[in-house]
């Protein structure tokens, strides 16, 4: 639970999660970075998830491992895979289009939650959030840019990222009723790690140490960024962080132009300013009655 609402806690709920999102985004530039050493990106996810459940296991021995027993072990089980496929279709998405596009287009999760509330809890969709939503769907087409036949193969993997997030941020809002920060974080990895395994058979790879360091640095790094936003939730209301989320796209931007020379177009710099103004709007509205809806805890 946060704090009391002072000055003092704000800054230090907004520092840490601004700290947390550019972990994030390094998780992203080591994924890349070890694809170019010869990893396949089967084999870089798994191993990452590996590193990632290997400190979780850490953080439960510190506990006795009181924090294995959940409350709702087939949410966490859901939570977590969507979560990993989530972020299979982002890192295949920065295969095919700029490492921005592709962190945009996983960031359209917030324009999706209000939706995927309505069909799965039967929220009501206030017409304030279904502002937020038209104005992130223009944002969308204008990053996108369909030709006159058809949408990219990239640009659909990563709008799949951005769906597959939303669904891994509302069955979080249900069950962080129950179960605290290690225990998901504990199942999270497992599962992702679980459902990476076949992938990582499959896509065996032995590349030069780099590819194996900058994979389980990933690992690393994700566990860094959700120890970071846990932090920031216990200072900070989540509808007061929630737009900072935005920030994770303006740091992969502002790498992918330094370590990997693309420079987004002008129509997708306005679209990422739509997206972010449409989000910003839904996940506010959504929260203002959610308050328990942890947005970004876990990717």
């Amino acid at each position: 639970m946060a704090d009391k609402p002072t000055e003092q806690s704000l800054v230090k709920g907004i520092v840490s999660a601004l700290t947390g999102l550019f972990f994030l985004s390094l998780v992203a530039v080591c994924v890349k970075l070890a694809g170019q050493t010869g990893a396949k990106l089967g084999w870089i996810v798994f191993m990452q998830y590996v590193a990632a459940f290997s400190l979780s296991l850490l953080l439960s021995a510190k506990d006795k491992f009181r924090n294995m027993r959940s409350d709702k072990l087939p949410l966490e089980i859901l939570r977590g895979a969507s979560g990993v496929i989530s972020f299979l279709c982002f890192a295949a998405a920065m295969s095919e289009i700029p490492m921005v596009d592709a962190s945009l287009l996983q960031n359209t999760a917030p324009i999706f939650i209000p939706i995927i509330g309505l069909v799965w809890l039967k929220d009501v969709v206030e017409k304030r959030i279904w502002l937020g939503i038209v104005i992130g769907f223009i944002g969308i087409v204008l990053i996108i840019k369909p030709d006159s036949s058809v949408f990219k193969p990239g640009d659909l993997i990563g709008l799949a990222s951005g769906v597959l997030l939303a669904i891994s941020y509302v069955a979080m809002r249900i069950i962080t009723r129950s179960d605290g920060f290690k225990t998901i974080l504990f199942y999270f990895s497992l599962t992702a790690m679980v459902l990476s395994l076949p992938l990582g058979i499959i896509y065996w790879s032995n590349p030069p140490i780099e590819g194996w360091l900058y994979s389980l640095a990933g690992g690393v790094l994700l566990v860094a960024y959700l120890n970071m936003q846990q932090y920031s939730y216990r200072h900070t209301e989540a509808s007061k962080l929630s737009p900072f989320n935005y920030f994770v796209v303006i740091y992969i931007g502002l790498m992918d132009w330094w370590l990997f020379g693309h420079v987004p177009d002008l129509l997708t710099i306005i679209g990422i300013a739509i997206v972010s103004v449409g989000g910003i709007i839904a996940i506010l509205h959504h929260e203002k009655d959610k308050k328990e809806l942890k947005h970004g805890v876990l990717h």
